[in-house]
């Protein structure tokens, strides 16, 4: 167990439950197209930032087509398939630990800031964190820049914070600023993906009072 005085999340699939959204939407796009669907696993090891690698795996002709569209497609079929009330399993009963605990929290995402932000208001998720970091696009570039300002601008030092995160991408982003990082496999990739990386991997959110002190 370590103590950390920052909590950095990530959002899809840490603190919301919607991989499931994620891949109904692409296998809607792909269906719309005749093209056979992915499954789980497949859906998983495609995941990646930008989200425009991702896409690679799956159409053909990806760089002939208007990303634009494609980015618009995913989010219509996406909030259609996300469930009224997505919240990750734990996560509400975990925030409140560690704000009981006075620990620092913070949401950085890839994903459009208004649809975070409307999101955690939704679910009564916003009033945990300090900040809610994101961006202002649909095309899930890296976000590494926004953890970086953050830290200067709250003069965070590495060693103080930890990234709660269920991808890659997280792990990386952990890396970069020099914070640790743990990894669920509740989320959009798994355990195959994660033998890649050093992070602790827990199979629940409830499990972080474990490894956070």
């Amino acid at each position: 167990m370590k103590e950390y005085k920052v909590i950095i999340w990530d959002f899809n699939g840490t603190l919301i439950d919607d991989v499931n959204a994620a891949l109904s939407s692409v296998n809607d796009m792909l269906k719309r197209r005749n093209l056979p669907e992915i499954t789980m696993q497949q859906y998983a090891s495609y995941v990646d930032t930008p989200i425009i690698k991702f896409y690679e795996h799956i159409f053909d002709d990806l760089y002939s087509m208007d990303f634009g569209e494609i980015a618009l497609e995913f989010n219509a079929g996406y909030d259609k398939h996300l469930p009224q009330k997505a919240v990750m399993a734990n996560a509400e009963e975990v925030l409140e630990y560690f704000n009981s605990k006075g620990k620092l929290q913070t949401v950085i995402s890839a994903t459009h800031i208004d649809k975070v932000t409307k999101r955690l208001e939704e679910f009564g998720l916003s009033g945990y964190f300090d900040k809610i970091l994101a961006h202002n696009n649909l095309i899930a570039e890296d976000k590494t820049h926004l953890a970086v300002k953050y830290f200067a601008e709250k003069q965070i030092k590495p060693e103080e914070a930890v990234v709660i995160g269920d991808c890659v991408a997280d792990y990386k982003m952990a890396q970069a600023i020099g914070a640790d990082c743990i990894l669920t496999t509740q989320g959009h990739q798994s355990r195959v993906e994660f033998a890649q990386t050093s992070a602790i991997i827990i199979d629940s959110l409830s499990a972080l009072k474990n490894y956070i002190a």
